[in-house]
């Protein structure tokens, strides 16, 4: 075992990640940190509410906003790309091939630190999604999923700017927002380590 997932680490040691790939893996990392950020900010307005606490929590909703869209922007890019080049054909051919055991089991060797493998059963769902369903209808999928996120943000903000009006703690929004969006990075940067197994597949060594 190992033989494909072997020659892909190889050559993704020589050439790293390929974009646009990731920058969407590298944002979606984003919006995990920006959530962190902004629950100890929420927790800072709360104990000393004042206008320069509060305008930091608002600062931080908007960064996040900003960065799904930029999440959602790629996404969007790439699907009209590759309808144009044909890409997706290509992709769907490779993911036949690809030997989803093997792959992991190179993975697993760094990846399989807790006794539930988060990034070992996400890579195996993204596989076996695309080979069942076809790659671009897994990025359509992972599309809904970014929209998904920009709902739980606005459904975060707008909470929190009751309880500013209220003066009523919602803790619960806060911690279910949150929890969604911390989540992201188990999905969309493994995302990249998805589809550069199919990239790399057939490339040669340098």
């Amino acid at each position: 075992m190992g033989t494909q997932g072997d020659r892909i680490f190889r050559i993704t040691a020589e050439r790293g990640f390929p974009d646009p790939w990731l920058s969407f893996g590298d944002s979606l990392c984003d919006e995990a940190a920006l959530s962190t950020e902004l629950t100890r900010a929420i927790s800072r307005a709360r104990k000393e509410p004042s206008d320069q606490t509060h305008a930091g929590v608002d600062r931080l909703f908007q960064a996040k906003a900003a960065n799904l869209r930029h999440c959602a922007s790629i996404l969007d890019q790439v699907l009209d790309d590759y309808d144009a080049s044909g890409m997706w054909g290509d992709l769907d051919e490779r993911a036949g091939r690809l030997d989803i055991a093997d792959v992991l089991e190179t993975w697993s060797r760094t990846q399989a630190l807790h006794p539930f493998p988060v990034v070992l059963r996400s890579l195996e769902f993204n596989w076996g999604y695309m080979k069942e369903h076809g790659v671009r209808s897994f990025y359509e999928m992972t599309r809904g999923y970014v929209s998904r996120l920009q709902a739980n943000t606005l459904r975060w903000q707008e909470a929190w700017n009751g309880e500013v009006t209220s003066g009523v703690v919602d803790r619960i929004t806060s911690i279910e927002c949150d929890l969604a969006s911390i989540e992201a990075p188990m999905h969309c940067d493994v995302c990249k380590k998805t589809i550069t197994a199919l990239l790399y597949l057939d490339e040669p060594q340098a």
